[in-house]
Order: C-alpha cells, then structure tokens, then sequence
C-alpha cells in the first residue's frame, strides 16, 4: 500500500485556485430522481464499494499529495432526509450541502445525500463529488459502477473487479518530459484580454455565474450540422469558431485565443478511469476580416488540430512557457472557454426508475464558459456562463446577442 501518492499538475492547480478563491468552485454536483422501492442500506454499501474500487476517491489530499484511506477508514455515509418537495425545491434545498466546502485534508472527495418521500416511494439521491477526483466523463462512470454494485447488493451479479488507477497516470505524467517549444512559440507575443467589468459585482453575486441560454433550436442545429457537413468537420469545431469570432470584435484582421478543453482519454484503460483527466488548451486563431465563414472554420480546424497534437503539455506549464517568451505575467491567457459536452451519467438500478437531473453549476472557475450539448430530441443546447466578477449583466447580453448574430452569418448562405 503506498503511503503517499503524487498529483497531476491539474489536481495541484485546483487545489491551489481553489484555497486562493475561499469558495467551493469545484464541487461537482449530481442528482438522480428515483422512483420504486429503493433500498437505503444496499446503496449507501454500494457506494461505498465504488469508493473503495477507484483510488482516487478513496484519499485525501495533504501537501500537494494524496494520502489513500487505509482499509479500516470510515467511508462518507450516505444521509438520508425524510421529505416530500418536487424535483425543483429539492434542488433548492440542495444547494447549502453542494455550497459546503470540502476539506480534502480529512474526507474524501465525495459526498452522498437521499432525499425521500415515503408516501410514494419517490426519491432523490445527490452526489457531490470533488473535481481533483473526476470530470464529468468520469460522473457517467461513477453512476454506471453504483448501478452494478448496487445489482450486487441486492443479489445481482458479483462486482469485485479492480479498476484502472488514477494516481499511475499522475506518475506517468510527472516522470513524462515536456517541451513547450511549439507552445512558447504559437504564443508568442500574446496579450490576456481585460475582462469588460471596471467595478465589483455585489456581495451576493461574487463568484457566481450569470447564466444565458443560447438561441439554438431545431432550425439552428440543422444549419450548423449542414455546416460541419459542408467544411467537412464536426458541430462541435463549428460551435468553437462562433464563439471565436463572436467575441474577436471588428477590425481588418482577427488574432483571437479561445480555451478548449481536452480529454486525455487515449487509450482503453483511461476510457475506464476515474479522475480529472482534462487538460485545458489556448487554441490562438489568426484570419483577416474579409475571409468567408468556410475558410474561418477551416482556419479554426487547423488551429485546434495543431494544439491537440501538443495536448500532453499541462495548462500551468503552458502559461509559464507563454509569460517567459511574450504573454504577460500569470493571467489567463483567454476569456472564453468553449466546452461541447455530451456526456450524460446514466443510474440504472433495478426494478427502479431513474432520471438524472441537471444541476447548473453555481460557481465560476473561468470568465466565460460556453458550455453546448445535446437534447432529448436531438437539437443542439446551449448556455452561457458569464462569471459576474468578469461580466455585468449587460455584457453578458451582448454577449450571447453576438453569438445569435455571427451564427446567423455564418449560415445564411445555407438557407
């Protein structure tokens, strides 16, 4: 059993933004709405089979390290509330337990609380879980390993299978050697730009997100699908390039860097592994005003193959690299992050029926975070999350309102 365990950079640098912001910015909240005879006791054991089962929820976190729980550590319980309010007011009921800070020095990352009606059978069950433990592939992965341990509990198959673990990619990362070369030279001369709010928001709006929902129906994701056919790349590369030159402003020629997150899921193993295995890159795009939409994305394309094809840089380092050869100082290198995620977590419980219900998310981690994915019916969604220490009201509207209308140019030509 190791006594200590090392960090990827990214665990290091959440644990440190997080501490420096005083606010539980990276709590990742999950809600599930369960109907039928659930059985407490087999899910708060199958939980904590699913703790056990991947090292990086079953540690703490001291020191830059993680300190994995020994086999006779007490595992978080899952508690249990006696209540009877619809889906909606149980969120609201929630939010003080998802606003409760971890304190990763003496509990694990994650959290489990059920809220029950016994007249009708109608449950609730919300996990918090820390993001230095996961993202949200690894939220779909998790409800997937509670629903078999849970089948196992009440007499299903067997699940003892071990897991991959987290803490060898955090190894392999740190004994890896990076060149930031390619990053130092992409770039170079790259100045963070100001967020638009001269003044502070309010007490109570400090932190927080001010959140848009982004004009895309039916007739939106037909044209950005035609689109994506036409340049021969995918929705999501298109979303990207939107927002881009959305936010780059006129002017005879645009130099604009736009944040993309990337997953470090390569082989099966990671496909299998819980723990945040993201990086997130400064994708810099480069095109005169004149150029057509096509030729734009095809721009955009290139610039986010090229950075992908350095991906294994962590972001930290990629900012050092940039402020020793031009960027200026430690600020981020961009405003806007543009996340196209389609990750839903799926509970399946027998003889139960379940329902996940989005929470969204409360606390800011970035400027602006353009977060895209897919609904039921299969039209494109799509928010914005304008931190309001960042953005005022306003700014925010101006905002989405760009993105509505640098869409519409983009595919007029398609109607």
């Amino acid at each position: 059993m190791y006594s200590f365990r090392p960090l990827s950079d990214m665990q290091q640098s959440m644990l440190v933004h997080e501490m420096l912001a005083d606010r539980p910015m990276y709590t990742m909240p999950l809600c599930f709405r369960i109907v039928g005879p659930l059985e407490a006791a087999a899910l708060e054991r199958a939980l904590h089979r699913v703790i056990r089962r991947h090292p990086v929820l079953a540690a703490t976190f001291q020191d830059g390290t993680a300190v994995p729980l020994g086999p006779s550590a007490s595992l978080p319980a899952l508690t249990r509330t006696c209540s009877a309010p619809a889906t909606d007011d149980v969120l609201t009921l929630l939010t003080d337990w998802w606003d409760t800070p971890f304190d990763l020095t003496v509990e694990p990352p994650v959290r489990a609380r059920l809220v029950s009606d016994p007249s009708d059978g109608v449950h609730h069950l919300a996990l918090a879980v820390h993001h230095v433990a996961g993202d949200s592939w690894s939220l779909a992965l998790l409800a997937d390993d509670l629903g078999q341990a849970y089948a196992a509990e009440i007499g299903g198959p067997d699940f003892t299978g071990t897991a991959p673990d987290f803490f060898d990619h955090a190894e392999r990362e740190d004994a890896h050697p990076v060149d930031t070369a390619w990053w130092k030279d992409r770039l170079h001369g790259v100045r963070p730009g100001a967020a638009p709010r001269t003044s502070p928001p309010g007490e109570a709006e400090r932190g927080t997100f001010l959140a848009h929902d982004l004009p895309l129906g039916a007739a939106e994701t037909r044209a950005v699908r035609r689109l994506s056919r036409s340049c021969q790349v995918s929705p999501a590369v298109v979303l990207f390039t939107v927002v881009s030159a959305a936010v780059a402003g006129s002017g005879p020629d645009h130099d604009v860097v736009v944040g993309m997150p990337t997953a470090l899921r390569d082989s099966q193993d990671l496909q299998n592994t819980i723990g945040p295995l993201l990086n997130t890159l400064p994708v810099r795009t480069l095109w005169p005003d004149h150029l057509p939409p096509t030729l734009v994305i095809e721009r955009h394309a290139q610039a986010i193959d090229a950075a992908l094809d350095h991906k294994d840089v962590p972001y930290s380092r990629i900012l050092r690299a940039a402020a020793a050869h031009g960027a200026h100082g430690a600020a981020p290198l961009f405003l806007h992050l543009v996340n196209v995620d389609v990750v839903v977590p799926r509970l399946r419980l027998p003889a139960l029926r379940t329902t996940h219900v989005p929470v969204p998310p409360r606390w800011a981690n970035f400027p602006a975070l353009w977060e895209f994915g897919w609904g039921t019916v299969g039209n494109i969604r799509g928010t914005l999350r304008a931190s309001a220490d960042a953005f005022t009201e306003q700014d925010a509207r101006q905002l989405r309102d760009a993105f509505r209308d640098t869409l519409a140019h983009f595919t007029s030509d398609l109607h």
